[in-house]
């Protein structure tokens, strides 16, 4: 009996569906909601081993303001970041704890959130490069195995670096969903190798993203790119934009200036030019992900 054996189709094909069905709100940004709690000095993975119970809260305060799939607190839950945070806990532990974390939401989906892991590389013959897509293997593995129903490879800022996080979280996926999200410039450019987001969504597609989009790019960027998106994507897409740049107080945290209304009518024409999931990311709170479900006609029913 293989791993993949375990995984959670039922919840795959939910989330699959319902990205073919209509337009799903995605839960808002883990990370810098933490640090408002924390401060800069932990890292955010810590905290589903150390206070899982605020974690939690973080997610369930989240469904509450209406999102419908939560992302796990896992950004940086990789064995090199890991190692990089100084955290003693294996990739398996961290990661289903966050996983657990996000499950206690009960929303209709729970993607296994997996960002760069900071491995560098030069060519895919490299051993470096074996070792980067064995992490995202591996913490694609963990948060699959954690009954995640898919994984979502985010932040990635260039198509080299997206490389080894593809192939490893294909290899580990077995049929599950993996999404894939990229950040890009004004231009429509990833930001670290000039690749147009044309040319990243033929890239991830080719490789098998079940879903493609953008994340932490700004609200304006994220306009502005959305019809190319919708143009030349094959398969359901996703817009997440970020909260704008954040000023540093005197204390060194970053502070944000939140538009959730902003957040509120772009949604509208994100959905109208055919997204299939929005949401929001660093900066944003649940009150945008409140203003985006009221608009959306989310809590109708409820």
């Amino acid at each position: 009996m293989t791993v993949g054996e375990y995984y959670d189709r039922e919840g795959a094909e939910r989330l699959l569906r319902g990205l073919r069905e209509g337009v799903l709100l995605a839960q808002g940004p883990m990370g810098s909601a933490l640090m408002e709690i924390g401060g800069a000095d932990v890292p955010a993975a810590f905290w589903n081993v150390a206070e899982p119970q605020e974690v939690a809260r973080i997610h369930m305060l989240y469904e509450r303001a209406g999102a419908e799939v939560m992302v796990t607190n896992t950004f940086q839950a990789s064995g090199p970041a890991l190692q990089r945070d100084g955290m003693s806990q294996g990739v398996g532990e961290v990661n289903r704890a966050a996983a657990d974390c996000a499950l206690s939401a009960h929303g209709l989906a729970v993607l296994g959130s997996i960002g760069p892991c900071g491995l560098d590389w030069e060519g895919e013959d490299d051993e470096a490069w074996s070792a980067a897509s064995a992490s995202y293997r591996e913490q694609a593995s963990a948060l699959l195995a954690a009954n995640c129903s898919g994984i979502l490879l985010e932040t990635f800022t260039s198509l080299h670096d997206l490389s080894p996080a593809l192939c490893g979280a294909m290899e580990a996926a077995d049929g599950m969903p993996v999404l894939c999200s990229v950040v890009i410039d004004a231009r429509g450019r990833l930001l670290h190798d000039d690749a147009s987001i044309e040319e990243a969504i033929g890239y991830m597609e080719e490789r098998g993203a079940s879903a493609v989009g953008v994340n932490c790019c700004s609200l304006a960027e994220a306009n502005a790119v959305v019809s190319r998106i919708a143009a030349s994507s094959h398969v359901p897409f996703m817009i997440r934009p970020n909260a704008g740049i954040p000023a540093v107080g005197n204390d060194g945290l970053p502070s944000w200036s939140e538009d959730a209304e902003a957040f509120a009518r772009a949604c509208l024409a994100w959905r109208d030019a055919g997204a299939s999931m929005v949401g929001s990311c660093c900066g944003a709170s649940a009150r945008t992900t409140c203003a985006m479900a009221a608009a959306l006609d989310k809590f109708d029913g409820a």
